[in-house]
């Protein structure tokens, strides 16, 4: 009985070594590689390397948008978080310079502890009153410090604990953390490292910082970059300016760390490129148009615990895109100067200092060479005057030649006179009274600008030169409502250009309903004729109908930013034999007798169209905000008028005649073209 007891026992025995011995044999065989990567990822620290953001530059290369180095006022993380271990070592480290012995550190610890905690309380002060920055926003940037690193653990504890079985969908990490026995499972090497609160400090307040660090436990002044527009105000809105990354930006593309176990870093996945809290991106113009390109892409490795680095486990970073722009922005600084010189009185004239907007378009390549708005600002100094810029009424921020829109007036009369002649509804030899007024008997209405003088009869190119009003109203009314509307949306008119801009505005012009041959169609169709009425328009668009025009009718989106693809060209339907006599009325516009822009007789030939629009803006005036009536200023036009290379576009809102107004500003624009060497030298400034 014993012995057969003995026997049985041996066999549970047996089987039982049989079954640890699989046991182990399964983890430490089978599952060798699995849980050797499972240690290894508590053995590691996950390190990301930062990268760099692209630079703008123009067409010759010249940079306008790039990181330059500075000093960035920084604070270790666990510093500014009081950390008691922290606080401890910070404080045995200034008693052991005194002290020799561990007795006497240990008497003086609890002293020297609260001595550093209160400095650390202080700290947030003394930095907002040496940086210049209110206290309110040094402690916003300790707050998105803060939800940085958390959003980081929480996705390497993602990483690390996605596929544990034991873990619950409701579960929180610190849950999971303490049932699994971690006390601090996920610790980034960003928890031990400083973390920028101030950037770009001057170097007196970096010097001040370094001398006194005493005085500042975990403060750092670090070596960084930050981003330098070097032209300044030149072309600022066009370039544009950065900002501290958007909540929507932030959870639509947020920064995922790759799954990071030894030896397969190369095969794993991530979103270097994402956003972390505190992070910059585009916030107007080519840094916002351009922000997927420019933004590099962070690295990442991996980091022992003793600070060794794992070589094989390396994703180095890769830095922004350089975005080349079509601008020359010597040509446009020298231009802006021109402008700004209250001496040349282009801008400063009837007591106050006029907006303005000045596009140059290639005819060929339809490239734009000049994007000017004034007033503009400093990008260099956007963020220390953000409050100012804002809230001031001449709104420099705009950029006035894409995203401002205005009645365009006569300017569009030599596209209506495409339209009309394609049409069949008037020949270049068709004469039309221009009357002082439309209608018989009705002198307050529909009048022409010359009223109460009447040039009479005119053929087309009369027409063109003298800018008759009544000639087109007749041309708007022949041709219809339904049909102008249409015909302006073929060259571009109403709809955004394409030019690649978050600003580039698409103006307005009405909806056709039915047939468009109501009262109401009819009057907006004799309005629609001379540029007035249901229509805005942005500058960019009417210099781009230009060229479309100058092309013979074929349409292309302007090009700013090289590295966007552009749609290919269209064709809009013209007669090419009729295009020369809108030419010729262009020319005479300049050249001729009763010519509406003589301003621009030069050796050099020029043609194009004047244009005075009625308009209404809101204008402060004795501190109050008026409804003030008056008259936009525009000339659009081509040079060499023999042989068009380049369309030139000018706007004055409420400037008054276009022909005094924006005619002198494209003469200065064609005398420093000519300086730059785009056009012959046949004139003298």
């Amino acid at each position: 009985m014993l012995r057969r007891r003995l026997i049985f026992l041996l066999i549970l025995l047996i089987l039982a070594m049989g079954i640890i011995t699989a046991r182990l044999a399964v983890l430490q065989i089978v599952r060798a590689k699995y849980w050797k990567d499972q240690a290894r990822s508590f053995n590691y620290r996950h390190f990301i390397i930062p990268t760099r953001r692209g630079s703008i530059v123009d067409r010759r290369g010249r940079y306008l948008a790039v990181e330059a180095p500075c000093y960035n006022l920084a604070i270790e993380y666990q510093a500014m978080n009081m950390d008691d271990p922290w606080i401890t070592r910070q404080a045995i480290r200034r008693l052991k310079i005194r002290y020799h012995t561990r007795a006497a550190i240990l008497a003086h610890l609890p002293v020297q502890r609260r001595r550093i905690a209160r400095e650390l309380r202080r700290e947030p002060a003394a930095v907002a009153r040496h940086c210049g920055r209110p206290l309110a926003r040094v402690l916003e940037r300790f707050d998105v410090i803060r939800a940085r690193m958390q959003l980081l653990r929480e996705d390497v504890w993602t990483m690390r604990y996605s596929r544990h079985n034991a873990v619950e969908a409701d579960e929180s990490p610190r849950t999971i953390d303490m049932r699994l026995g971690l006390a601090n499972p996920v610790d980034l090497a960003e928890a031990h490292e400083a973390h920028t609160i101030i950037p770009n400090i001057p170097p007196a307040v970096a010097f001040y910082f370094k001398k006194h660090a005493d005085r500042y436990p975990g403060l750092v002044v670090e070596a960084g970059t930050h981003r330098v527009y070097p032209y300044g105000g030149v072309a600022a809105q066009v370039v544009g300016v950065l900002r501290q990354v958007t909540p929507a930006a932030l959870a639509k593309d947020p920064f995922v760390l790759p799954r990071l176990i030894p030896g397969t870093l190369r095969d794993t996945k991530g979103n270097l490129k994402g956003y972390l809290p505190g992070d910059s991106m585009g916030a107007s113009g080519v840094e916002l148009a351009a922000e997927n390109l420019l933004r590099g892409v962070r690295g990442v490795k991996l980091v022992n615990l003793d600070g060794r680095q794992i070589m094989r486990d390396r994703r180095a970073p890769i830095p922004g895109k350089t975005i080349h722009l079509t601008l020359d922005i010597n040509l446009q600084q020298t231009l802006q100067k021109a402008l700004l010189d209250p001496a040349r009185h282009l801008l400063n004239f009837k007591g106050w200092m006029h907006n303005a907007a000045v596009v140059v378009l290639s005819v060929k390549h339809n490239r734009v060479l000049v994007m000017l708005s004034e007033p503009g600002y400093n990008a260099n100094a956007f963020h220390r005057k953000f409050e100012q810029l804002v809230h001031d009424p001449r709104l420099p921020l705009v950029n006035r030649a894409v995203a401002a829109t205005y009645p365009p007036g006569s300017v569009v009369k030599p596209i209506e006179a495409s339209l009309a002649m394609t049409d069949g509804v008037i020949t270049p030899q068709t004469v039309i009274n221009c009357g002082a007024y439309l209608f018989p008997g009705h002198p307050g209405i529909f009048h022409n600008w010359t009223f109460p003088y009447a040039p009479g009869p005119l053929t087309l190119v009369g027409a063109l030169e003298q800018s008759c009003d009544t000639y087109f109203y007749q041309v708007g009314m022949r041709l219809g409502f339904k049909r102008l509307v249409a015909g302006y949306r073929e060259f571009g008119l109403g709809r955004p250009t394409g030019v690649g801009l978050p600003e580039d505005s698409g103006g307005s012009l009405p909806r056709v309903h039915g047939k468009g041959t109501s009262l109401a169609d009819q009057t907006n169709a004799i309005f629609l004729g001379i540029g007035q009425g249901p229509i805005t328009l942005t500058l960019l668009q009417l210099a781009n109908a230009y060229t479309a025009l100058l092309r013979g009718g074929i349409w292309m989106a302007p090009q700013l930013i090289e590295e966007f693809p552009r749609p290919p060209p269209r064709r809009i339907k013209l007669e090419a034999a009729d295009m020369g006599y809108i030419w010729r009325g262009m020319y005479q516009v300049v050249h001729g007798s009763k010519g509406t822009a003589p301003v621009l007789r030069m050796n050099i030939p020029v043609a194009g169209k004047t244009g005075t629009a009625q308009t209404r803006q809101l204008l402060r005036k004795n501190g109050k905000m008026t409804l003030v009536k008056g008259d936009d200023a525009w000339f659009v036009g081509d040079v060499p008028a023999n042989d068009p290379k380049y369309v030139i576009a000018a706007v004055v809102p409420m400037g008054g005649d276009g022909g005094r107004r924006a005619g002198p500003i494209v003469r200065q624009c064609i005398l420093d073209m000519e300086q730059n060497g785009y056009l012959p030298k046949l004139d003298t400034p």
